[in-house]
């Protein structure tokens, strides 16, 4: 049976191609989604309302000054996170429900915390995307630099 289904469906493909109809496929594969490690650690999610999740270190790295420098650097008001292991949620259940396109971490150290190796390019909807620490961004004029670079090149502002 599987045979004259695969016959069926080459023929098919032959006489669309006899006909000089082109017929439509996928370039690259779907990119499999992603989960972040479980067990390993939650997030609390802070106020905003943006596709953007900015997680950080700590709670404070969120409401300080740099922080308000960021989010009006973006023109946009991001939710900022950070670990946390009671009331937590999980980043890939924060992705689905919040509609998250780019999920940010203030360094590669936070990253690792969440997925075991490297962290995936994608996390299933959102693009992930590892940003300098927030003390090498208040301490380094090279890590503000490619802090700003990176805003630039995954075009995290506001469109407005």
């Amino acid at each position: 049976m599987e045979a004259a289904i695969n016959m069926s469906l080459s023929k098919q493909q032959a006489y669309l191609e006899a006909m000089d109809i082109t017929v439509w496929s996928l370039r690259n594969p779907p990119v499999p989604e992603v989960a972040a490690t479980q067990g390993r650690r939650g997030l609390k999610l802070g106020p905003g309302n943006s596709g953007i999740l900015l997680v950080c270190d700590v709670d404070s790295d969120s409401s300080g000054r740099l922080a308000n420098d960021i989010s009006r650097a973006l023109g946009n008001n991001p939710v900022w996170a950070w670990p946390c292991d009671d009331d937590a949620i999980d980043l890939t259940r924060s992705v689905e429900e919040n509609l998250f396109t780019v999920v940010a971490f203030f360094g590669e150290e936070l990253a690792l915390q969440f997925f075991d190796g490297e962290p995936p390019a994608h996390l299933n909807s959102a693009r992930l995307v590892v940003l300098p620490s927030m003390q090498a961004v208040q301490r380094e004029a090279e890590a503000r630099q490619a802090l700003w670079t990176t805003f630039c090149q995954f075009h995290m502002f506001d469109k407005d």
